[in-house]
């Protein structure tokens, strides 16, 4: 039976473990053991459990947790330790089973031996009663007294190491003692019996200076942090080595006459077995920092797992962290290569086979891994060895060759994650960023070729995407050929196709590294590899990779997880939907995507591009039918749609701006698959599917939708020409139509409906002929072409009367009836506005009943009706608000302000314009910001600020000469004219009013009327 107290509180029988319960019960037993055969009292017991807090029934559970462990024993086949007494309980333990008690014992015998002159029988007796701690004593139970009897014996643990290396000394061991000393002092700076021991030990091996700077740091240490100056021992020590005082010298003395080693017994030397590191090894200084600090931790076997994909210098960084380190180490450091991305990874057997006969010259090892891993752990015992255990394939391959007590360090390196190694630290080892991935290719290829070119050189590192080996690969090529450029290689390397062809040199490809980690993929793996590789997408979720595979979403994760641990594939983030999102590496990608053209026939290659098309496509018509917009909505697509898990789909509807930001990259480069492809329909169809959703209620919801929706217009709209797919081209261009209409681009809107105008009638596309011509009469009405305007809006009306849809001719009556308003044409505009409500209402739009209402409210100030106006203005203010819909709002407070000011009621009126220009500037509006800037003009010209009107009204007068809107701005220039009269600058005033006039006269505005009467 063996008691463990010096380490976590165990239990063994021979080879077995008995198991004990939770930390309450554990806790109980360290108290007993800690005054084994005294009686400790109940309220003892109970305050070591439950510190000054134990519940009610705590005397019952109490006695529940003597009864477990007596169970425990008893099942283990061991005596029961534990007696019961009047007052408490009793632990009666047989001699040298408790590890506290041999220790002590040991500890005694040390001492003695020491006092004796017997220093080196001191020293291994010393050794020996250390060995028994296995890491902080009881394990960290509590917050009770038990953490101070732990303290206690922790601090008895540091006075025997200070004791066992006093007594080394007097040994002669002095030379064996310097790394350990040092280390231990980085521990403990304070602890002044291990700095004189080191000064002496340095000056034994000769090292006087460095010896006195070790007394230098150890006075500051000790004045910084105690405020005291050395203690009596550490400065004789000082002055002793001051005057060189030969009494220092004794301990060599002993050593040299007694004892010299047999010549015929020659002692091996430590294994030496580290490769050189890479001598261009760069950056990783945080990693570097972390592995030495994780392994030169006292007291522990510290094991890292250095995981990362293939070529991102996994090994550079541990034989470099393993060379800094190696003199932390004198009985040596082994190089284990394991093999793990080959076909045939080595065997635990085999490595340890090996291992022994190097430990062991002339003896056999054993013949089972068993007994070899038992031996193996016994050689390492009471030693300091490195072991680096390099491309590990699984944790079964690493456990066996793990060193079994302290003093050892491992590291491993693996482009698995290697999860399951219990204790172990796991360093992710990532890409290296572009300042240290130039410095990485400053040299290999010469400082100087780079800063030649460092734009040509920054296109190289994004093209290898950080990877380390892509770029000695790149640095090794300009160095062989000085008669490239720096800008000629990045020129190769920007054709996707022929990259990795680029990406070699020597025994050095990506390709190669790449495919060991493919070929040990399962088959699913690969095929999932496959698939994402040929959709180049940038990220995916994981509904993406389900689709792809035709899977569950549970099973694509996994797929996934096994790409990550494998490090050929990454975890981006978490999506909405709390799954996470991922990426390949580009170079992963271009490397998927060979495979995939080369293994997979183009049908399946097809049809599995159309499956995650269309699920994105079912994903966009999803939202499209959720989202109010007002206007006209979107066509259904001709049966493309794959449905895709309603999981997802819930998570896209709750929350669509934050999912359509979490797609928007990848959704682009879907579309231009498929446009590269050949498969017109879908790219046509997705891409109009995203243009409808692009601007939702006012609000983007894409980051930056005019890049985004361009892109993919671009993309369709030339693989429908190329396939001669007028329909699509016709959509296409009337989406782009739209995207220049809420750019404000008005001329190049006009321009794109007119020829989707022309080939929707061509097609006999009525639905399509009448959705681009209310985009013509919304587009004409912004400019100020009122006739026009009627004009489309006329015929649009008629042809959805006849197509029967309510909400689309509710779109149009509305826009016909504000453009009589602006015509002055009041009755015609009241009909139109009354008409649109009405269907709007019947249709459910609140959208679009917002927008009527807020027309309507424009209606009522043209006629002079102010509080008419004032109370519809309110009422859509409020629509638009409980829809969340910032923009409209802000649009509704500037109406509402422009009926204050009318009113007089000034104050009001600025503190909503203030709030609806930051709101409008913010959203990046910038018609709205042209007509609130004229509003503010008009209200500080109302209350006599003439500069502040002028500035405002010159801002408003410059943003509708960007966007072309005539009849706007002559409305501004009337409200300068206003200005400048006021001023006294009549030349000016008159010059604005005539240029107002002549607009308001050529587009038939209602202001021609009232100004020329």
């Amino acid at each position: 039976m063996e008691l463990r107290l010096l380490g976590p509180v165990e239990v063994w029988n021979g080879e077995r473990q008995i198991r004990l319960g939770g930390a309450k019960p554990r806790a109980l037993l360290a108290a007993l053991l800690l005054d084994a055969h005294r009686v400790v009292t109940v309220e003892r017991l109970m305050e070591a459990i439950w510190q000054d807090e134990p519940p009610p029934t705590a005397r019952g559970v109490l006695q529940t947790y003597v009864a477990s462990l007596r169970r425990a024993f008893t099942a283990a086949g061991l005596p029961n330790v534990i007696g019961s007494h009047r007052v408490g309980y009793i632990a009666e333990i047989p001699a040298d089973a408790l590890d506290k008690e041999v220790f002590e014992r040991l500890v005694d015998q040390g001492r003695q031996a020491a006092r004796g002159g017997e220093h080196g029988e001191a020293a291994d007796l010393f050794r020996t009663a250390l060995a028994l701690w296995r890491g902080p004593a009881l394990g960290g139970i509590g917050d009770t007294f038990l953490r101070a009897e732990a303290a206690r014996l922790e601090e008895l643990r540091m006075t025997v190491v200070e004791e066992r290396i006093t007594a080394d000394l007097f040994a002669g061991q002095d030379a064996s003692l310097i790394d350990e000393l040092t280390e231990l002092i980085a521990a403990h700076p304070v602890r002044e019996r291990l700095r004189r021991d080191l000064m002496i030990t340095l000056y034994r091996a000769g090292r006087q200076a460095d010896a006195l700077a070790v007394y230098q740091q150890g006075r500051q240490v000790l004045i910084d942090e105690l405020g005291i100056e050395p203690g009596p021992e550490l400065r004789q020590a000082h002055e002793s080595i001051l005057r060189s005082d030969p009494a220092l010298l004794a301990g060599r003395s002993a050593r040299e006459t007694t004892a010299p080693p047999r010549p015929d017994e020659p002692k091996p030397p430590p294994p030496r077995q580290l490769p050189s590191p890479p001598p261009d090894f760069t950056a990783r200084t945080a990693e570097l920092a972390e592995l030495r600090d994780r392994l030169t931790e006292p007291g522990t076997m510290p094991v890292c797992v250095v995981f990362g994909p293939g070529g991102v210098g996994k090994s550079a960084l541990a034989l470099r962290a393993a060379h800094e380190i190696a003199h932390l180490y004198p009985d040596g450091q082994l190089h284990l290569e394991l093999r793990g991305t080959s076909e045939a990874p080595a065997t635990p057997l085999e490595v340890l086979g090996r291992v022994l006969r190097e430990l062991e010259p002339g003896a056999s090892p054993p013949g089972t891994l068993e007994e070899c891993a038992a031996r193996y752990r016994t050689l390492l015992a009471d030693r300091r060895k490195l072991v680096v255990l390099d491309d590990a394939a699984a944790e079964r391959q690493v456990r066996p060759l793990l060193p079994g007590a302290p003093g050892c360090g491992v590291i491993v390196t693996s482009r698995n994650r290697l999860a399951g190694l219990a204790g172990a630290t796991v360093l992710d080892l990532g890409l290296l960023p572009d300042e240290a991935a130039l410095e990485l290719l400053e040299q290999v290829a010469g400082a100087e070729r780079i800063a030649a070119d460092p734009d040509a050189a920054l296109r190289i590192v994004r093209q290898c995407g950080g990877l380390p080996l892509a770029l000695r690969i790149c640095g090794a090529r300009l160095a062989s050929r000085r008669q490239w450029s720096v800008a000629r290689l990045a020129d190769r390397l920007a054709d996707e196709q022929r990259r990795l062809d680029e990406l070699a040199v020597g025994d050095q490809e990506v390709r190669a590294g790449i495919a060991l980690s493919y070929d040990l993929l399962p088959p699913e793996a690969r095929t999932a590899l496959r698939h994402l590789g040929l959709l180049g997408l940038p990220y995916f979720p994981v509904w993406v990779a389900a689709v792809a595979m035709e899977s569950s979403l549970d099973e694509a994760e996994d797929v996934l997880d096994h790409l990550v641990d494998t490090s050929l594939a990454s975890v981006l983030d978490i999506d909405a939907t709390g799954r996470a999102r991922y990426r390949l590496h580009d170079l992963v990608r271009l490397f998927a995507r060979e495979r995939a053209l080369a293994e997979e026939p183009e049908p399946e290659r097809t049809a599995m591009v159309r499956r995650v098309l269309g699920g994105w496509l079912w994903l966009v018509e999803r939202l499209s039918e959720a989202v109010p917009t007002g206007g006209i909505p979107r066509r259904a697509s001709l049966g493309l749609a794959h449905p895709v898990e309603e999981e997802v789909a819930r998570t896209a509807l709750a929350h669509p701006h934050d999912w359509f930001r979490g797609q928007e990259e990848a959704l682009i480069v879907a579309v231009e698959l498929a446009a590269a492809m050949d498969l017109d329909d879908i790219a046509v169809d997705l891409a109009a599917a995203l243009s409808s959703v692009a601007f939702e209620g006012s609000q983007y919801v894409f980051d930056n939708p005019f890049a985004a929706w361009h892109r993919t217009h671009e993309a369709a709209l030339a693989v429908a020409r190329r396939m001669d797919n007028a329909l699509g081209e016709a959509t296409l261009l009337a989406g782009l139509g739209h995207l220049y209409y809420e750019r404000d681009h008005f001329a190049e809107s006009r321009e794109c409906l007119s020829q989707a105008l022309s080939l929707f009638r061509s097609a006999r596309d009525h639905r399509g002929e009448a959705t681009t011509l209310a985009a013509l009469g919304a587009a004409c009405r912004e400019q100020g072409y009122l006739p026009e305007s009627l004009h489309f809006l006329g015929r649009a009306s008629r042809l959805w009367t006849d197509l029967a849809d309510d909400a689309a001719l509710a779109h149009v009556n509305r826009l016909a009836g504000s453009v009589h308003v602006e015509r002055g044409e009041y009755p015609a505009a009241w009909a139109d506005l009354t008409a649109a409500l009405s269907l709007f209402q019947k249709v459910g739009s609140r959208r679009g009943e917002g927008l009527t209402v807020r027309t309507m409210s424009l209606y009522h100030r043209a006629r002079g009706d102010l509080d008419q106006a004032e109370e519809l203005s309110t009422q859509a203010l409020a629509i638009f608000r409980d829809l969340g819909d910032r923009l409209m709002e802000a649009y509704c407070m500037r109406t509402l302000a422009k009926t204050w000011l009318r009113q007089g009621r000034f104050d009001a009126a600025r503190r909503d314009l203030d709030d609806a220009l930051t709101t409008i500037q913010a959203l990046n509006d910038r018609w709205g910001e042209a007509c609130t800037l004229r509003v503010l003009g008009e209200l500080d010209l109302a209350e006599g600020r003439l500069y502040q009107a002028r500035s405002r009204l010159t801002e408003s007068l410059a943003l509708w000469e960007t966007l072309r809107a005539a009849l706007f701005r002559a409305r501004t220039l009337r409200d300068l004219a206003h200005v400048y009269e006021a001023l006294g600058d009549d030349d000016s005033a008159k010059a604005a009013l005539a240029e107002a006039m002549e607009i308001f006269r050529l587009h038939e505005a209602r202001e021609y009327r009232e100004l020329s009467g």
